[in-house]
Parts: C-alpha cells; sequence; structure tokens
C-alpha cells in the first residue's frame, strides 16, 4: 500500500468515541512525521488539518507521547508548526531534536506561544540576537603577530575550537575594564544649557536616522544618524556606535554630542539594542536611551539622588534574558524532555524553575516600579480602601491552604504617599508569601493602621517563621537551612527591595509583618 494510500485509510476510519479518536489522531501524527521533511502532498495537507482540528480531543499527556515518539525524525514544516503551536510540555522534545535554519526557526516562532518562544531562543540564543556574532563585537582582537619561520604549524582542531568561555568572559572584562578607565571625551565638553533635559528615548530606522524621540526637543535629534560619526556644526558621535550598528551589535555608555546652543546640545552618553521585525527577523533599527552626565563639582546629594528609573528598566531587561533561559533549561530537565534524568536533578531542576521564576515576578515588579516612578510619582491611596481588595484577591489561595483570614473593618486614615498601583502589588505579595508559608487551620490577622507618622499595613507571623531572627529572614548570607523558610524569607527580602524602591519599608515584628509607607 502507497505511503497516501495509508493516510487516506486513516483519515476515513471512523472514530467512535473518545478513545477511538485519540488512536486515531497519534495514527495520523505517526505517518506524517514520516512523510519527511518533502512531504507535502494534497493528502499530508489534508492530514494536517485533521490533526490540528482534532488536537484539542486528545489528552495532554497522549499528545506529549506522540510527540516524544516522533521526535527523532525529520518532521515536514507542517507537523513542527503544530507542535510549536502547542503547549511547550508536548512540543519540547520535537523543538529540542530539531535541526532547522534560523528562517524555519523564525516561523516557528510566529506560531508559538510566549512559554515556547523563550524554550526555543533557549536552545537557539541567536534567534533573539542580531546576524552578528555579538561575542566577537566584544572580544579584543589583537593585530596577528608573524610567524617564526620555525616555529610549529597550527593544529586545525586547534584553531577551530576558539576561546573557551572563560577565556571571552575575562576578554569581556578586560574590555569592560579598560572602556571605564580609559573613557575620554570625543570632543571639547559642550557644556548643558541650564534647564536642560538629562535623559530622553530614542528610536531610529534601518538607515540609521533617530526617527523618535521622548523627553528632548524632537528638532534637534529626528534626522540625526547613528551610523556614521558627524562633523557638521560640532555634532560628534562615537566610532563604537558607528561599528555596533554595522555589526547589528548593542552599545552602552557610548559618547555623543549635540553640538549648538539648544536645549539638546551637549555631551551625552548613549545606549541602544538592535530591534528585529517578529514577523520575518528583519532589521528595524536601534532603541535606547541617552543620558546626560551629572557634573562632577555638584552636591553629592545631587548627584546621589537615586537609579535613574529608565536606567533601572534597562537593568531589568538585561535580568531577564539570562533568567528565562536559565528557567528554560531547569525546565528541560526537570521535564526529561531530553530524555530520562535522575530524581535528584529533577528534584533540583524543579526548585531552580520555582525560585526562578519567583525572582522573574519580583522583577517585573521592579520593572513595573521603574515605569511609575519615571511616570513622575506623587501618588496618593487609601490603604483601608486597598485592603478589603486584598484581602479578596487573595481569598481563593486561603481557602486553598486551608488558612483563615481575619479581616476586621479599617478604622479611616490618612492616605499613604506611594502609587496605588504599587501599593496594591505590594500589600499583594506579601499575603501570599504569608500564606503560602502557613500551615492548614492557621489564622492570619490583616489590617491597616497609622502609627508614628507612617501609614501600616500588617499581616500575622505564620507559625512556620515564629522565633526567626530579622538576620535570618533578611540576610541572604545567613539565610536558613530549612528549605520552606528559606523560601518565605526569599520571598520577604525581593518584598522589602520592592518597598523601599517605592519609598517605604518592610517591618518585622514577634507578632507580624508591616509595610509602612509615608503619610501624603
Amino acid at each position: 500500500m502507497r505511503f497516501d494510500d495509508r493516510l487516506l485509510t486513516v483519515l476515513n476510519q471512523p472514530a467512535g468515541d473518545r478513545h477511538d479518536a485519540a488512536v486515531r489522531w497519534r495514527q495520523l501524527v505517526d505517518l506524517v512525521a514520516r512523510a519527511g521533511q518533502g512531504g507535502a502532498s494534497p493528502v499530508v495537507s489534508q492530514a494536517l488539518d485533521s490533526i490540528r482540528a482534532e488536537a484539542d480531543t486528545v489528552d495532554e499527556h497522549l499528545r506529549a507521547a506522540a510527540a516524544r515518539a516522533v521526535a527523532a525524525l525529520p518532521l515536514p514544516p507542517g507537523l513542527l508548526e503544530y507542535f510549536a503551536s502547542d503547549r511547550l510540555s508536548v512540543s519540547a522534545p520535537v523543538l529540542a531534536a530539531a535541526k532547522l535554519d534560523t528562517v524555519q526557526w523564525r516561523a516557528l516562532l510566529g506560531v508559538a506561544d510566549d512559554e515556547t518562544r523563550r524554550f526555543i531562543e533557549t536552545l537557539h540564543p541567536e534567534l533573539g540576537a542580531p546576524e552578528a556574532d555579538l561575542t566577537e563585537a566584544l572580544v579584543e582582537h589583537p593585530e596577528p603577530k608573524p610567524t617564526p619561520a620555525l616555529e610549529r604549524e597550527p593544529d586545525p582542531q586547534e584553531q577551530s575550537a576558539g576561546p573557551s568561555l572563560h577565556d571571552v568572559v575575562a576578554r569581556i572584562e578586560r574590555r569592560r575594564r579598560g572602556r571605564a578607565g580609559s573613557a575620554s571625551p570625543i570632543g571639547p565638553a559642550v557644556a548643558a544649557p541650564a534647564g536642560a533635559p538629562t535623559l530622553f528615548r530614542w528610536e531610529c530606522d534601518p538607515s540609521g536616522e533617530i526617527v523618535w524621540v521622548e523627553g528632548a526637543p524632537r528638532g534637534a535629534l529626528i534626522g540625526r544618524s547613528i551610523a556614521r560619526p558627524q562633523e557638521i556644526e560640532g555634532d560628534r558621535m562615537d566610532g563604537e556606535v558607528v561599528r555596533a550598528f554595522a555589526m547589528r551589535a548593542p552599545f552602552r555608555d557610548s559618547g555623543m554630542t549635540i553640538g549648538g546652543e539648544g536645549y539638546a546640545a551637549g555631551d551625552w552618553k548613549i545606549s541602544g539594542v538592535p530591534a528585529f521585525e517578529p514577523a520575518d527577523g528583519r532589521f528595524a533599527g536601534y532603541r535606547g536611551v541617552a543620558l546626560r552626565e551629572v557634573p562632577a563639582d555638584l552636591p553629592v546629594e545631587t548627584r546621589d539622588a537615586g537609579p535613574d528609573p529608565d536606567s533601572l528598566r534597562e537593568l531589568v531587561h538585561e535580568i531577564k534574558t539570562p533568567l528565562t533561559a536559565i528557567i528554560g533549561f531547569a525546565q528541560i530537565i526537570d521535564g526529561q524532555f531530553l530524555g530520562p534524568a535522575d530524581r535528584r536533578y529533577r528534584q533540583r531542576a524543579g526548585d531552580i524553575v520555582e525560585q526562578a521564576q519567583l525572582l522573574l515576578g519580583a522583577i517585573d515588579d521592579l520593572d513595573f516600579a521603574a515605569k511609575v516612578h519615571s511616570g513622575g510619582g506623587g501618588g496618593r491611596v487609601d490603604l483601608a480602601e486597598l485592603l478589603e481588595r486584598t484581602a479578596e484577591s487573595v481569598r481563593e489561595l486561603s481557602l486553598e491552604r486551608q488558612v483563615q483570614l481575619e479581616v476586621p473593618r479599617a478604622q479611616r486614615i490618612a492616605p499613604a504617599a506611594v502609587e496605588p498601583e504599587l501599593a496594591d502589588r505590594l500589600m499583594f505579595r506579601l499575603c501570599t508569601s504569608i500564606i503560602e508559608a502557613s500551615q492548614a487551620g492557621e489564622r492570619l490577622r490583616l489590617s491597616v493602621d497609622e502609627s508614628g507618622g507612617r501609614c501600616r499595613f500588617s499581616i500575622s507571623r505564620p507559625n512556620l517563621l515564629r522565633g526567626i531572627g530579622n538576620s535570618e529572614l533578611f540576610d541572604a548570607a545567613t539565610a536558613p537551612a530549612d528549605d520552606e523558610v528559606a523560601r518565605a524569607a526569599f520571598s520577604l527580602r525581593l518584598i522589602r527591595g520592592l518597598a523601599r524602591v517605592a519609598g517605604g519599608e518592610l517591618a518585622a515584628s514577634a507578632a507580624g509583618f508591616a509595610l509602612l509607607f509615608p503619610v501624603g
């Protein structure tokens, strides 16, 4: 029987019940998988349509088993696209084993959900980076030295091995230290006019011309190019920016001078990252920020006023990228997507995923806080009103954990000087962390009051954390050995850090924990 005839036989086979439908679906997957990467007949297309249409009627563990069974085969593009559109727990073995070119991988990214996209980008980091090798842009390339005639010819394998990861990191660090130590102005310093902006965001098109600006006069910046050094009317662009643009590589804290006497005139430190179209991966230009250096003769309190929100958000983005990769690799081990793994390794990988996702949530909160602060701040919120909403939000979790919540009617107090969205997140995070650390049958009291010129939201200390000192809870160097206590302490440290970003504090006492905010 010919291949297409076998497919037609299965397609015409009736599915009397859910079990028969699942068997038929798996048979279609097995047969289409054997069509190879060139399989594109009308019958194969009809079978792919049935696979997509009937997938929802097949249990997830059966779909995952089918994926594992065909993962080692060179699958047709249509079947790969179906698996990429399914859940990661189903598609991971197929995606991990697939051998595709960049265009094919980008096509799969277009149909994948966020979790699957992160998994693919973890396995193939080059998909999220420019075509040029960014490592090469950072690694020093000394001029080749003449080889003496009697010197041994290098072994081809040694030549192809390239530098080790340790060497690359060491070279990058040397280059970074060298830049920091030898940084010098790219031209005569241009003084900034009084009242001039100190930060602006910018975007440029694929040619390098700036097409969008926020935070500075547009007329002075639109049309300027980062793709070439400018010497017109006192303008200058650091050669590092020009080289990075040519390689589609990111750059950071490079020099730029805007000539003239306008509010944008002066010396800037410019940073940017390349952008690519999500649909086809085409280079779309750059996005970045420019910061004006604070003069050294300003008072210390002015120069150390705190982290700039936009720089903080840029740092958050840089942290999230490797953290997402860590989560992806841990999920590969925990889910045994690439083959069996020892129970201890899987348990450890599961712990890594849990902790990393907790940290990722905190980083998202930090990003949100920076975004709120970049909007100007000055918010006020009624904690008594917010308490009611928070209690309702965590009610389902408390029922699931069999923890009783006691929420007395809150007395009206002065508004707290904190952004409402930020206070809402902090109260929710603290409540969920304490509830998850509580045992079944415990009773937790939530309350708000005003004390010592500060607004306070309090929650009882669970039994698990009674007798645990502040140093063990808030000092990472003396973290407790118990896993549950360590997990709760980790959450509390993140909440305290976010509270401080919001201008508040997380305080601990023998009775409980309290978020403190200044009175508005």
